[in-house]
């Protein structure tokens, strides 16, 4: 299976990895953007409304989740079973996960304590915001349980993934796998016994994607590939799945996650390929600024909709360009930021150059 280097130092595996990659961020901005282009009246004719029910476009994180399960157990297989893998694996994850997080966190407080009316929501007491830059999960003022950055939520049980999983480094592949496996099986089988609202956070059925993703990390170090005919077979049927669930009724991890484990099996378990055509390379640049779209595109959202709140339009068309352009400068930002911002900070963390 190739191998290459990223622009932020990560292991870029197949370019259709990278592919979903850019294809869940670009889902949870789409339906971020698009609720918001509903919200203001950008929507006169309810497309965009149609569009946000057709597809759970928020199942983008279910397939961040998946990936993150495959790459992670990918990504260490020299880390099983050797002297200081825990340490390496932490020490990667955190100078690729905390720096831009906290940037982003940093600048959302900040706009928040600038200018309330733009941003809904309290900030909360100390406690609340050192639990956001920690990953902790703490309640909101409101009650709800996400960070000060409500998108860190999904950061909160990537870090909680990282935690658990760097002990099972010292074992050998597959039965760190297993006891993982068995590990967050038993977290969800017993979630309605635990009363800390941390481990009732932490043990979401959601938990078990990763698990789905780790999975297909061990089909791919046995080097099994899936015929073309199945994969077009898996995709199609995750498709009809996706949209069969729009509604969100059900088990998370059974209506999303399945479907999401689907799409990722097809993008991992694929022939080798020696080289990367340009539109591979591409995919992989969109691959790679994933993380920035994801953190970043809040703040385009919001520089969006209140220029739309100015002009006080109810048209169809206008409401198009907003959410296409909002997008569309969403998406130019994460790759900007991604080829500075985010790859000097990762190379100067990790003590290489560029």
């Amino acid at each position: 299976m190739p191998e290459r280097k990223t622009a932020t130092g990560d292991k870029s595996f197949l370019p259709w990895v990278q592919a979903l990659r850019a294809f869940a961020a670009l889902c949870v901005a789409f339906v971020h953007i698009a609720h918001d282009d509903i919200a203001n009246g950008a929507d006169p004719d309810g497309i965009f409304k149609a569009i946000t029910t057709f597809f759970p476009w928020d199942a983008g994180v279910d397939i961040f989740f998946v990936i993150s399960g495959f790459v992670i157990v990918h990504a260490s297989a020299k880390l099983f079973a050797a002297p200081g893998g825990p340490k390496a694996f932490l020490r990667r994850r955190l100078t690729r996960i905390v720096p831009l997080y906290w940037i982003m966190t940093t600048a959302f407080v900040a706009v928040l304590c600038l200018n309330r009316a733009e941003i809904h929501g309290d900030i909360g007491g100390p406690e609340f915001l050192a639990a956001s830059y920690l990953f902790i999960p703490w309640k909101r003022p409101d009650g709800v349980m996400q960070p000060a950055f409500g998108l860190g939520w999904t950061l909160n049980y990537e870090m909680f993934f990282y935690a658990v999983f760097a002990p099972f480094l010292l074992l050998a592949r597959p039965y760190a796998v297993a006891g993982l496996a068995l590990l967050f099986g038993a977290l969800v089988v017993f979630r309605a016994d635990f009363a800390m609202p941390q481990l009732v956070f932490w043990s979401d059925p959601i938990i078990l994607e990763f698990v789905f993703g780790m999975i297909i990390a061990l089909l791919a170090a046995r080097s099994v590939t899936l015929p073309l005919a199945l994969r077009a077979g898996l995709i199609g049927g995750a498709i009809v799945a996706f949209h069969y669930n729009a509604a969100g009724h059900g088990l998370r991890p059974v209506i999303y996650g399945l479907p999401a484990a689907c799409l990722v099996a097809c993008a991992v378990l694929t022939p080798a390929e020696k080289t990367f055509s340009m539109p591979e390379r591409f995919l992989i640049r969109l691959g790679d600024a994933s993380y920035g779209m994801y953190l970043v595109h809040p703040f385009v959202m919001r520089l969006f909709s209140t220029l739309w709140q100015k002009i006080h339009a109810q048209n169809e068309i206008l409401g198009t360009i907003y959410v296409l352009a909002g997008l569309a400068v969403a998406q130019m930002c994460a790759l900007i930021i991604n080829a500075t911002l985010e790859r000097r900070t990762l190379l100067w963390l990790r003590g290489t150059r560029g």
